[in-house]
């Protein structure tokens, strides 16, 4: 699609995330925001932290109150008012087309910005919110957080899922018409990662030289499977000869991932590097033989995400193993640009990363074909297209 206007786009960022400036959500908006501007937009950021974005985008810091940060479940209602007021005035100023507004827990002034402006109202949906406090963390107001959910999806004149799943999921829960939602998976800068970084600084600085590197990047989270590599190292070091797992990351399961490598005798034997700028993950990623994401899923619904790593491991042209679960069906397909594992098992990962390292042949074979995913698929501009299609179809 040729795109001939050009838009003013006001992005809003309401979670409170802290210091946490790297990370998922913060690649997702540098991508995107770098995108709009390629294409010739004005962007425009409003956000609750700091963030690493393109000089051209005009930022605004809307923060949380220094008090009650240990409770941010009762944190986010002042928050509702307060950013409010401040996105209302960065609006009137801007002038924007539509607004753009990452779904977050406890949050319904997307809802109120829409009803004070009417605005053209996108909603990025990565997640049934009441579903993952649920299921992954600690949920103490479930019923409040449900009726801040229906609101927002209620006024939101598009949602915008990453995945098909989600979308499926989310429709169910909320009783959304399924015209009203668009699964746009996450994507990749294909010209910041690409197979031709040199790697030769990481693999000094962390003694790397001369050994066959297998790579994960990402958070230590618990579905992302980072606990399961950290209990197949052993194994991976007795059985791929000279091997070194690279653990690119920090996050929640860093002491869970430490203990497990003591246990076995090999955490002096690995590599840690914790927070990760993200200029510098792409050098990280090129200084790894092999990447491996197994995404766990413990649960009977089926797995909505589309991890970033996975389109940046794609755009590095490098060897992945990654599980067959869920919406990552539809990213990877076995032998051909990836080599797909079942989830959960550590003895897969093992045999994966043996059989990759004794197949020189498959391993450039995957490796081609995810590059070339990466440019014709899950490049940011073809997203930022897309949610300007979204747009375009939603005013008429």
């Amino acid at each position: 699609m040729e795109i001939h206007e050009k838009l003013n786009v006001l992005f809003w960022r309401v979670g409170f995330y802290g210091a946490l400036t790297e990370g998922g959500v913060a690649s997702l908006y540098r991508g995107l925001l770098d995108a709009f501007v390629q294409l010739g937009n004005q962007t425009a950021f409003a956000s609750s932290g700091p963030m690493n974005l393109p000089s051209e985008t005009d930022f605004h810091l809307i923060e949380y109150s220094k008090l009650l940060r240990n409770l941010p479940e009762i944190l986010t209602f002042p928050y509702n008012d307060s950013s409010l007021k401040k996105i209302l005035k960065i609006a009137e100023k801007f002038q924007p087309h539509f607004f753009y507004l990452h779904h977050h827990d406890f949050h319904y002034g997307g809802a109120k910005l829409k009803e004070k402006t009417g605005l053209p109202f996108l909603l990025h949906f990565d997640s049934i919110e009441y579903w993952v406090k649920k299921n992954w963390g600690k949920l103490y107001f479930g019923n409040l957080l449900k009726w801040c959910e229906k609101i927002e999806v209620a006024q939101a004149d598009a949602i915008i899922t990453i995945s098909d799943v989600l979308k499926k999921q989310a429709c169910e829960f909320y009783q959304i018409p399924p015209e009203k939602v668009y699964p746009v998976p996450n994507g990749v800068d294909t010209n910041i990662f690409h197979p031709n970084i040199d790697g030769k600084e990481i693999r000094k600085k962390y003694g790397l030289e001369g050994k066959f590197v297998v790579g994960y990047s990402g958070t230590f989270n618990a579905y992302h499977g980072v606990d399961l590599i950290a209990q197949a190292t052993k194994k991976i070091m007795d059985n791929t000869p000279n091997s070194i797992v690279f653990f690119i990351g920090d996050g929640a399961l860093r002491e869970k991932v430490e203990e497990i490598l003591k246990h076995d005798g090999v955490r002096n034997k690995v590599v840690i590097t914790g927070l990760v700028p993200y200029s510098e993950v792409p050098k990280h990623l090129a200084a790894c033989d092999l990447l491996v994401s197994p995404i766990i899923h413990n649960h009977k619904d089926e797995f909505f995400g589309t991890p970033i790593k996975h389109y940046e491991y794609k755009a590095m042209g490098k060897p992945i193993i990654a599980s067959s679960i869920g919406t990552l069906k539809d990213v990877f397909e076995h032998k051909v640009n990836s080599y797909t594992i079942e989830p959960n098992s550590v003895e897969a990962i093992v045999d994966a990363i043996n059989e990759i390292y004794n197949n020189p042949e498959l391993a450039n074979h995957i490796s081609h074909n995810a590059r070339r995913d990466a440019e014709l698929k899950h490049s940011w501009q073809v997203n930022a297209k897309r949610i300007i299609e979204i747009y375009q179809k939603i005013r008429k």
